[in-house]
């Protein structure tokens, strides 16, 4: 008898241990300099990319952008590219994979307005777009993710 009481108190005190441990999730807090995609941070966030960190990208002299407009974000699950395009020009933007060649490189061509630019990449990445973002990602289901939350959009 002491013995099941025993174990219901350990059961008891386990379950209320856990069920205190587990943290809400926090809101994301976007540092002063990407408040211009908080928008779209927030969505990403709340869709289950928990963001950690973001940085700047180096993809702002390539598309063109402000400076903190291209971030490198790093997630739970990986890191990608975000690329805010101020203008909402995304649909004049077209991206299209070329064959990747035996050294391993892999080739882009990103076309605006009848101007190309090559994009050479040392592995395979994923593109998303829509008018106002362009998301780069290496990993798959990284960038399953990312097109699941901008469907929300």
């Amino acid at each position: 008898m002491l013995r099941k009481i025993y174990i219901i108190f350990v059961f008891i005190l386990s379950t209320l241990t856990l069920g205190c441990s587990q943290q809400e999730s926090k809101p994301l807090v976007v540092p002063s300099e990407y408040q211009h995609a908080k928008d779209m941070l927030d969505l990403l966030n709340n869709e289950g990319l928990n963001i950690q960190e973001i940085h700047n990208s180096k993809y702002t002299a390539f598309f063109n952008t402000n400076p903190n407009y291209s971030m490198y974000i790093k997630t739970d699950m990986g890191i990608f590219e975000l690329v805010h395009l101020e203008h909402k020009n995304g649909e004049e933007i077209d991206i299209v994979e070329k064959e990747a060649t035996d050294s391993g490189e892999y080739k882009y061509v990103v076309s605006e307005n009848g101007v190309d630019q090559l994009l050479i990449l040392g592995s395979e990445n994923y593109f998303n777009k829509s008018d106002e973002y362009i998301t780069i990602s290496r990993d798959k289901d990284l960038n399953d993710k990312i097109k699941k939350a901008l469907e929300v959009q």
